[in-house]
């Protein structure tokens, strides 16, 4: 893998060189050469071999074809647009730390600290020496079973964040350049030392003028032009591969998700936006708002890199006896942070994609906070309709249903799949959840490790009839995960299915917004369906 990705950079340096003008040309002539030479081979077994020399031009001349394709020509536009949208001094930083964070994982493969013949080991500690890009790509592999192996998934929920934090010297010129204006200012008072640290933002406590309790989160220095100049030549390097046929289409895609993704999460004023959607969100239902918030956001102290929050003051979820400090009844706290996030699903346009411990909290007053919107999930009306389908499906064990609604939740042209098939396959994964999460019928949860495995099954049985589920898929399966870890903590003998207190067993509240109205007419049917 390591050898794959430096061919990559030699590749696409090389490539770019012959898509010049000169290079165009020179190669047109080329190809006239060739194309006798191809004849001369076909008539004897001359210089080139014969056959197998043949073969070679043949291969070469394709090769070049495609390099004078109109394709190759759109390719080399929008390689030139990204190369100069790069920072030169930023190109030579990255290419250094390339080299040191190779010679480190190299040292340590041949001193025998790693397994040299274990790859998704080798990948991933490279990952976490060539930092932030490499960290969140690892974070993107191990979130996302649908997309990648079990055994690269299993490895990169190790991968580490383990970014040193920014000095005070830096951190305050930062804040300062970023806001215009000095911070004595708008703060009263940061702290210097950060609550939190990690490879994209560190987190400072503050108090505004005004008196508020605050924390900014401050991106780190160049980060944005780190992660640009890494990930557009991972999509760089990817699209010359595919030009060559060495490469999917599939595979540029997930880069391209992946690129997407990662500068959504750089960018503070799209968190900062999310925020207050899901403000506004919580304000149209009165048990929401009155059990439920998030974060006030401060725009006026508040940039593309720096975004200043209210702070919150409470526990993680998953601190059972601090919970019971502030609400007697542990449970109540579980239903409405699962009826907010249940809700979201169904009736907002997106919905919070990372609710693990640290980002669902427990208020001094009781109440459930939902923080750090940098990763969201979005589910089309088609998806939700076949999750309503699956729900149906599965626990009446009707297997046509569920892989009915799974190939509906994937995409695949109308009629490829042979349902009763698919359905027979899919039985033996499904059949072993309940392997998995019952213990002498007994429901135990699953760890993480597990959920993706499963996951990973389900979506290998269904790439064997052309399904290829969206990322979406496994985003929201993972955020059920977390509600399962929570409620065995805090809820353990909660039947979520039959308790009414649960919104999905209870007809929702009425549609609030056209976009919302057919999440809200699958909401209500799904209600209905619980209730019978």
């Amino acid at each position: 893998e390591v050898c794959h990705l430096m061919r990559s950079y030699a590749l696409l340096v090389g490539v770019l060189g012959l898509l010049s003008t000169e290079c165009r040309a020179l190669a047109a002539t080329r190809v006239a050469v060739l194309r006798r030479a191809r004849a001369h081979a076909h008539s004897s077994h001359g210089p080139l071999g014969g056959a197998r020399g043949g073969g070679r031009v043949t291969m070469i001349a394709t090769n070049i074809r495609r390099l004078l394709s109109s394709e190759a020509a759109e390719l080399a536009s929008e390689l030139r647009e990204l190369g100069l949208q790069q920072d030169p001094q930023v190109v030579f930083r990255r290419s250094l730390d390339l080299a040191r964070a190779l010679n480190t994982v190299g040292t340590e493969v041949l001193s025998g600290g790693l397994r040299a013949d274990s790859p998704p080991v080798v990948l991933r500690r490279l990952c976490e020496e060539l930092g932030a890009t490499y960290v969140k790509l690892g974070q993107f592999v191990a979130s996302s079973p649908t997309l990648f192996p079990p055994e690269y998934v299993s490895e990169f929920q190790k991968c580490l964040d383990s970014t040193p934090s920014m000095p005070w010297s830096v951190v305050r010129p930062l804040i300062e350049k970023e806001l215009g204006r000095p911070i004595d200012s708008v703060f009263a008072s940061v702290a210097q030392t950060p609550l939190a640290a990690a490879s994209i933002a560190q987190v400072h406590a503050a108090k505004l003028l005004t008196g508020e309790d605050v924390v900014i989160k401050v991106q780190r220095s160049n980060v944005q032009d780190s992660l640009r100049a890494d990930l557009d030549l991972l999509y760089g390097c990817v699209r010359v591969l595919q030009l060559f046929g060495l490469a999917t289409a599939d595979l540029s895609e997930i880069i391209g998700t992946l690129r997407e993704a990662i500068f959504e999460e750089t960018d503070f004023l799209q968190e900062a936006k999310r925020t207050t959607e899901f403000a506004a969100f919580l304000a149209r239902s009165e048990e929401q708002s009155a059990g439920v918030t998030v974060p006030k956001v401060y725009p006026q102290a508040s940039s593309q890199r720096i975004l200043t929050l209210e702070r919150l003051y409470g526990v993680s979820m998953a601190d059972l006896e601090a919970v019971r400090e502030y609400v007697p009844q542990p449970e109540l706290a579980l239903i409405t942070a699962l009826n907010t996030w249940v809700l979201s699903v169904l009736t907002n346009e997106w919905f919070h994609a990372d609710v693990h411990a640290g980002n669902l909290l427990v208020l001094k007053d009781g109440r459930v906070a939902f923080i750090d919107f940098g990763i969201v999930g979005s589910l089309p009306t088609k998806t939700s309709y076949a999750m309503l389908e699956f729900v149906k499906a599965f626990p009446t064990g009707d297997m046509a249903g569920v892989a009915s609604s799974l190939a509906q939740m994937g995409f695949v042209k109308e009629g490829e799949v042979d349902i009763p098939a698919f359905a027979k396959d899919l039985k033996e994964v499904l059949d072993s959840i309940d392997d998995v999460t019952q213990e002498g019928g007994v429901v135990t949860g699953v760890d993480e490790t597990q959920l993706n495995r499963l996951v990973a099954s389900v979506g290998k049985v269904a790439a064997g009839y052309g399904i290829r589920f969206p990322r979406e898929f496994a985003l929201l399966i993972k955020q059920v995960l977390y509600f399962d870890r929570f409620t065995r903590i805090l809820a353990p003998g909660l039947d979520i299915m039959k308790d009414s207190r649960v919104v999905m067993n209870r007809p929702p509240p009425e549609a609030q917004s056209d976009a919302g109205t057919a999440r809200d007419a699958m909401a209500m049917a799904l209600s209905d369906d619980m209730l019978n």
